[in-house]
């Protein structure tokens, strides 16, 4: 026998043995019994712990579960950005001492928009954007909002007159809001529209009451075309990322994840037992803000103010973001420009349902964000789950600063633009700490919402809203059906493919029959070591792999029948039969592996389930078919001088 055939002997005992005790815990549902012990507060029997806590992965397909395409609105990602970009240079100009009219970003644009009180700063602010933002950020030649004021009458009258422009704005495709803010009325444009020709429309329908403004040195910045494409990407890779995160501590097993097209995700959830609850840490925002109350108008006027808005404008009972939207829509010119209505809902006690909305009058600014978050947890009090937090040092500083210069006013906690509470600042809070309750209601419901609401929070906020595009929930029933037709069809495969090996090669054909059962362990062993998920296309790949060990087998043994043809003896039979069939054997497995690699660099979903096992199968085989099988007729040669074959 060659010199390494005890090397060989010992690898191949001690993969065919390392392969039983990895499927051991999956043929006996070593997992189902953890899981029942969990449940029942005991401890799993003794000789679980004996084996490793993995089993084959099931896919979506065998499993059941969940199959999601999620649309990230990446545009929101634009105007996100902007929204952070004004915030800093509101630091700079406040910083530099520069006095400025208004610096906000223009509605339904990602356009900042920046206007000075003179002109002697205008030179600093464009030489600090340079500096600091590059070619992100390029400046306008045209302006993309006109400003107009309401000639002297009174309040109620231009109240009305507002009303009515807003009213023709809407059928005038070039304009994109109508805003009025102390005293005077901003009209954001289309960056494709004529300012001139929306002026003159505009001074033709309202010239007796309408007078354009004053022009003050403005600066309108919009962003660059390669920055807005890195921003998109970076979007979906940061939502594919988070999405992934929530997930893995969401506790399911080989969920699958990726991109798809230019705005969505693909998620895969196999197993998952409680599909809302899954869709809903998902696809929840997890966007946290701390906004100061606007106090200048009672709360019982917002109230009448908001139900009058729905009356007026016939807009729905409900508080989603497109409702909400509606309402400030209609409440514009009746609240202050830089205000905005948002709810807190009342839940019903029983069935946790939303019955109802408290309105707030909040202001727009973003005083503190939950991107200053250092930590997030549980905590419970007197029986009450409630989430704990505490902000990082720039944090701190903003919510320390805030709450010390508020003393008396109230704070509104949102939660995905909806208000969790807003309390009275009665101190102020250098700490840099706050909480947010969770209600009244059944503790475990309490404690579950609380326990996902630090999930998302401490994963941190998706970079824009998802949306469900596509959502199918397949059942374990389904998946079961398909794991039994699998097996029936591998199972009919391999009697097959035994039968006529046995038959048509006798012991020869044997010996290879259980080199291929050898080989499929050993790709269930694979897949269950490095955690790859057993899809029905991979169970196709399985029964491929099983035709093409066969395959190689068969090559070697009639290049073996050829050389006994030949007149040479059995070893010099054996030896070229090998010699000869194994380069056959190599370049064809070797071309289809790399045809495996292609599908799985490129195809998605089951497409890559295929390519997975069938890159393990070729492996494989070339072990079983190449070295395993040849040392058993080297043994039989050598040590057992066997002077005829089989076959």
């Amino acid at each position: 026998m060659p010199s390494n055939w005890r090397l060989k002997t010992y690898l191949s005992l001690f993969l065919i043995l390392f392969s039983v005790y990895l499927l051991i815990p999956s043929l006996l549902g070593f997992n189902e019994l953890r899981e029942k012990a969990e449940k029942e507060g005991d401890k799993p029997p003794w000789y679980v712990q004996l084996f490793p806590n993995k089993q084959i992965n099931l896919g979506l397909d065998l499993r059941g579960g969940i199959y999601l395409e999620l649309e990230v609105s990446v545009d929101e990602a634009l105007v996100h950005r902007s929204e952070i970009i004004v915030g800093e240079l509101e630091r700079f100009l406040k910083e530099k001492n520069i006095p400025y009219q208004s610096i906000r970003v223009l509605p339904h644009t990602s356009i900042l928009a920046i206007v000075l009180q003179n002109s002697e700063g205008l030179n600093a602010v464009q030489s600090h954007i340079k500096d600091i933002y590059g070619n992100s950020l390029k400046e306008l030649e045209k302006p993309p909002q006109l400003v107009y004021r309401l000639a002297d009458s009174s309040e109620e009258a231009r109240l009305a007159k507002f009303q009515e422009m807003v009213q023709w704005a809407k059928g005038q495709k070039q304009i994109l809001d109508v805003q009025l803010d102390k005293g005077e009325i901003y009209v954001v444009l289309d960056q494709k529209a004529s300012a001139d020709e929306v002026n003159q429309s505009i001074l033709s329908a309202f010239g007796g009451v309408l007078q354009q403004a004053p022009s003050m040195p403005s600066l309108f910045l919009a962003q660059s075309e390669a920055y807005q494409e890195k921003l998109k990407d970076e979007t979906l890779k940061q939502a594919v990322e988070t999405i992934r995160n929530r997930i893995d501590r969401h506790g399911v097993a080989e969920p699958t994840i990726q991109r798809l097209g230019s705005n969505r995700v693909v998620v895969e959830l196999p197993g998952v037992r409680d599909p809302d609850r899954a869709i809903g840490l998902v696809k929840r925002a997890g966007k946290l803000e701390f906004k100061l109350v606007d106090e200048s108008i009672p709360d019982a006027k917002v109230k009448e103010l908001v139900e009058t808005a729905r009356t007026e404008n016939k807009i729905p009972e409900g508080y989603t973001e497109e409702i909400v939207g509606q309402i400030n829509e209609a409440l514009k010119g009746k609240i202050p420009a830089d205000s905005e209505v948002a709810f807190e809902f009342q839940y019903d006690s029983g069935t946790k349902k939303v019955v109802g909305g408290i309105p707030y009058l909040l202001k727009k600014k973003v005083e503190v964000s939950g991107e200053m978050l250092k930590n997030t947890q549980v905590s419970v009090q007197n029986n009450e789950p409630y989430v704990s937090l505490s902000f990082n040092p720039t944090g701190t500083k903003l919510f320390g600063d805030l709450t010390s210069a508020n003393i008396g006013k109230r704070l509104a906690i949102l939660l995905d633009g909806s208000v969790s509470k807003a309390p009275v600042i009665k101190s102020a809070i250098p700490n840099g700490e706050a909480q947010i309750t969770m209600g009244y209601g059944d503790y475990q419901a309490l404690l579950t919402e609380a326990e996902d609401l630090v999930v998302v929070l401490r994963e941190g906020a998706l970079p824009a809203t998802l949306k469900v595009a596509t959502k199918t929930v397949i059942g374990p029933s389904l998946g079961k059906n398909s794991i039994e037709r699998g097996f029936h069809a591998t199972l009919l495969a391999a009697a097959i493919v035994i039968t006529f090996m046995a038959l048509w090669y006798k012991g020869s054909g044997v010996l290879a029959d259980v080199a291929v059962i050898i080989n499929v362990m050993l790709i269930f062993s694979c897949l269950t070591l490095f955690g790859a998920t057993l899809t029905l296309p991979g169970v196709a790949g399985i029964v491929l792999t099983i035709g093409m060990a066969v395959d190689a087998n068969v090559i070697i043994l009639e290049r073996i029948k050829d050389e006994l043809a030949a007149g040479r003896t059995v070893k010099a039979a054996v030896e070229n039969g090998y010699k000869n069939g194994i380069r056959a054997v190599v370049d064809g497995h070797l071309t289809t592996f790399l045809s495996g690699v292609v599908l799985y660099q490129y195809g998605t979903g089951p497409v890559r389930g295929f390519a997975v096992t069938l890159m393990i199968g070729i492996a494989t085989t070339l072990f079983t078919a190449v070295v395993m099988t040849r040392l058993a007729y080297d043994y039989l040669l050598t040590k057992r001088h066997v002077t005829k074959l089989s076959i």
